[in-house]
């Protein structure tokens, strides 16, 4: 099933939600189209299965980094956090568009953001416990940082762009 998946993100990238079929996502993925349809009966299926993988893939790291995050480490937490976001950029790419591409978008979207967030300030609270009042500003600020840093780091040469944004995250994490 996960070479269906990722055949479908990489195709949702490409082409677009609309404008990738299920035909193509059987061949590019080496499945027969029977077999694809008894996994994902429509397109619709296959693109909540993958909404949902990521968006579970996510919050189970951010569960891990907050579960192993001690007081005082906010280095290694801010970078958690950023390769969180900055890793499996072609995930998060198709992600958007499947979310995008959903007539209920916003309430989806609203949804997980708040997961998300929760998990960010558990995460500043442990790190950094003498801060907890302002864990919450913080951690919105940071999730957006986060959200935005793959679209500024994009290949080659933005070494010096990944810096900077690693410094903002580290200063949100040490809420100084």
């Amino acid at each position: 099933m996960a070479r269906i998946l990722d055949a479908a993100g990489a195709l949702f990238i490409e082409k677009g939600v609309d404008g990738a079929t299920m035909t193509e996502i059987a061949s590019r993925s080496g499945t027969a189209i029977g077999s694809l349809y008894r996994f994902f009966p429509t397109k619709e299926s296959l693109s909540l299965t993958l909404l949902e993988r990521f968006i579970h893939d996510r919050l189970a790291q951010l569960d891990e980094i907050c579960a192993e995050a001690k007081s005082g480490e906010s280095e290694a937490v801010a970078d958690q956090l950023l390769g969180v976001w900055l890793a499996r950029r072609e995930e998060r790419d198709y992600t958007t568009l499947l979310l995008a591409a959903r007539p209920d978008a916003e309430q989806s979207g609203q949804a997980w953001r708040e997961q998300f967030l929760a998990r960010v300030v558990a995460v500043l609270q442990k790190t950094c416990p003498q801060a907890r009042e302002t864990a919450a500003a913080r951690g919105m600020v940071l999730l957006h940082v986060l959200k935005l840093a793959p679209q500024l780091v994009k290949g080659e040469g933005q070494e010096a762009v990944e810096a900077e944004i690693r410094k903002l995250v580290l200063s949100l994490v040490r809420a100084s």
